[in-house]
């Protein structure tokens, strides 16, 4: 067993700590920032692209949610491929998906910095970029509670501003200078279905983030429980806050054509609320993309890493715990200078058409993975149920990335294969040509009881206590 000596993570997350976790890191007002690059490619059925997007995601979840029921540890898609088929399969997978979650934090910093700037244009960019970077760092270092905390702040103020938002537009209606309409779930004037399902290949990037959830498995008090839970509810959550964004920005905004793709929500926001809501709005966009998003980014990867380090196939100092704030903060603080440097020195563009190339090869290998290991290994009874659950609904996660990945830009294959390439080699390496198995720690260390840890943080304290079974 476990040297139970050793500093752990702290477990002190229940369900909707953990579901505004997923939200948070998929970002509630995402469509404020992306609804103008989506109008013209959809007809205006940015909504209906959202709600295919959103069952399409939900196939996947429903995979993560068996894996890390299964598997109640942290490290995500690496833990659950590993465990659920062979470690050097696991650790490719690992190895793909931390692509991701090392380049997103650095995408979030820039375009935080990026709207910060049209608040104050006399600070320079890269002075918000260290801004955000050391505020993420700092949460992320002192500790799971405080980052629950802040979650729950950061998600009131989207949800304020959405809802500010929502208001303007209903009063305006209310006015008759805006007329109900559908157009954003259908063009009876321009109907393409081809037209939405790319425009989904694209929408669907927003989803990427509730696995994330899972990477915080050895945070949460009954994790078996919660972390399927918290996947699921952070999917319909942040699909449900999506699909209304767009479909009353296009009740505000029926003549899509006019809008400028760049700032179409924002133009949308002065029409109805004024300059105040256009200015709450880039303030929330900013703040959401550098400081929420941001935190989550640095959790998930950090904690990824902590468990490749701690089952030895990366270095172990990255499985460190502090022992005060139970944290990995060696993991923590490589992932923030990486972030800074790549912030610092690669285009927005380069990044943002290399985000969710690693994910959705993680996302087929776990789709995959649970098939193998729950009905071609016979790990669960043979009945119908079973085989919806285990094959054609993993199968159908499997098919959905796979349509995603294989519409994705040149760049993002060329770096995405350099990059899984250099994982392959590294496993090449560790494996001295798989002559030696790939290194895994026993189960049963990881999930080695502790002392019960204190109440969790944040809006859900009372609601967990009063259901315990939630």
């Amino acid at each position: 067993m476990a040297d139970t000596s050793e500093p752990k993570l702290l477990r002190a997350l229940n369900t909707w700590d953990l579901a505004v976790y997923g939200m948070m890191y998929m970002i509630p007002v995402a469509p404020f920032a992306w609804y103008g690059t989506f109008i013209a490619s959809s007809d205006g059925m940015v909504a209906l692209a959202y709600a295919i997007g959103f069952v399409a995601m939900l196939f996947t979840g429903f995979s993560y949610g068996a894996m890390s029921h299964r598997f109640p540890i942290a490290g995500s898609v690496y833990s659950y491929v590993q465990r659920g088929t062979r470690a050097e399969l696991g650790f490719l997978a690992g190895w793909a998906i931390c692509l991701d979650y090392i380049l997103v934090p650095a995408v979030c910093y820039l375009l935080g910095a990026i709207f910060m700037q049209q608040l104050i244009p006399s600070v320079p960019q890269w002075v918000w970029i260290v801004i955000f970077v050391v505020i993420t760092t700092v949460i992320n270092v002192l500790g799971i509670r405080l980052l629950a905390v802040v979650n729950w702040v950061l998600f009131g103020f989207q949800i304020a501003v959405i809802l500010y938002f929502l208001i303007a537009v209903w009063i305006k209606m209310g006015q008759g200078t805006i007329h109900w309409n559908t157009l954003s779930f259908y063009n009876p004037h321009g109907f393409r279905i081809h037209a939405v399902l790319a425009t989904t290949v694209i929408v669907v990037v927003s989803y990427l983030g509730f696995d994330a959830v899972s990477t915080l498995a050895e945070e949460a008090h009954e994790p078996k429980r919660q972390i399927p839970r918290g996947l699921i509810f952070s999917i319909l959550g942040a699909g449900s806050i999506f699909i209304i964004i767009s479909f009353f920005a296009g009740v505000a905004a029926p003549d899509f054509g006019k809008l400028s793709a760049s700032t179409a929500v924002l133009d949308i926001a002065k029409s109805v609320g004024g300059t105040t809501l256009k200015d709450l709005m880039i303030l929330v966009i900013a703040v959401s993309f550098g400081f929420a998003c941001g935190v989550e980014a640095l959790a998930a990867i950090s904690r990824i890493m902590y468990a490749m380090g701690r089952d030895g196939i990366l270095p172990k100092v990255l499985a460190t715990i502090h022992p005060k704030w139970r944290t990995p903060w060696i993991s923590i603080l490589f992932v923030t200078v990486l972030s800074f440097v790549v912030a610092e020195l690669v285009d927005l563009g380069l990044l943002a058409s290399l985000l969710s190339f690693g994910a959705l090869i993680g996302f087929m290998a776990l789709n995959l993975a649970v098939v193998w290991h729950f009905f071609i290994k016979g790990t669960s009874e043979r009945n119908a149920l079973n085989f919806v659950k285990y094959v054609i609904s993993p199968l159908i996660g499997f098919g959905v990335c796979v349509w995603i990945w294989a519409n994705m830009g040149t760049a993002a294959y060329t770096v995405g294969g350099c990059w899984v390439g250099a994982g392959i080699l590294y496993l090449l390496y560790r494996t001295r040509m798989f002559t030696k198995p790939a290194p895994v720690l026993d189960l049963d260390d990881v999930l080695a009881p502790e002392t019960p840890a204190a109440p969790a943080l944040g809006g859900a304290v009372a609601i967990e206590q009063a259901t315990p079974s939630s």
